[in-house]
């Protein structure tokens, strides 16, 4: 009967420190990103913007090469009101220098998640929203759409302003 309870208290403090090294690899792993999501926020909060909820990261590449890193989520500004922010991130995982580095905008000054996948499904009734997010292309402020069709995965993008649609369509080659 001894014999047993030690065992099982071995196995115990096995199944304890398993769990304890499983958290704390998961902790180094994302210690990056949350480390990308803190300068983000703080590059908002020097102009007077609070973070409330949704941080985002969005990657996408450029007319040259590059890609454009920002770190998009909904805060508030110094009224209060509610407003959609981008923060600009250069190839080093850090936010950039100089004035552009914050991009905010008004929510009701533009088009909601909402108004975008109404839009998006009276489009393409066939489409199936994977997801919707705020980002960049070409230099314009944009809801990412990417979606998927009976045969394919694809990416469109609405300008923020008004949901026009940017002439961008991409298609996804099949895995």
């Amino acid at each position: 009967m001894k014999r047993k309870k030690k065992w099982i208290w071995i196995s115990l403090l096995v199944l304890v420190l398993l769990l304890f090294g499983l958290q704390r690899y998961y902790v180094y792993v994302t210690q990056d990103q949350r480390n990308e999501e803190a300068m983000a926020i703080e590059a908002a909060q020097q102009q007077d913007i609070t973070f409330t909820q949704d941080i985002r990261k969005y990657v996408w590449g450029g007319k040259d090469g590059a890609d454009n890193i920002y770190w998009t989520f909904l805060g508030k500004n110094k009224d209060k009101q509610d407003v959609l922010v981008w923060v600009k991130f250069d190839n080093t995982n850090k936010p950039v220098t100089g004035s552009d580095v914050v991009h905010s905008e008004l929510v009701q000054n533009g088009m909601s998640e909402t108004q975008i996948r109404n839009r998006f499904s009276s489009e393409v009734p066939g489409g199936e929203i994977k997801r919707i997010m705020p980002g960049v292309v070409n230099g314009i402020y944009v809801w990412q759409v990417y979606y998927n069709d009976d045969t394919h995965n694809y990416y469109r993008f609405y300008r923020f302003s008004n949901g026009e649609q940017v002439d961008l369509v991409y298609t996804l080659p099949n895995s």
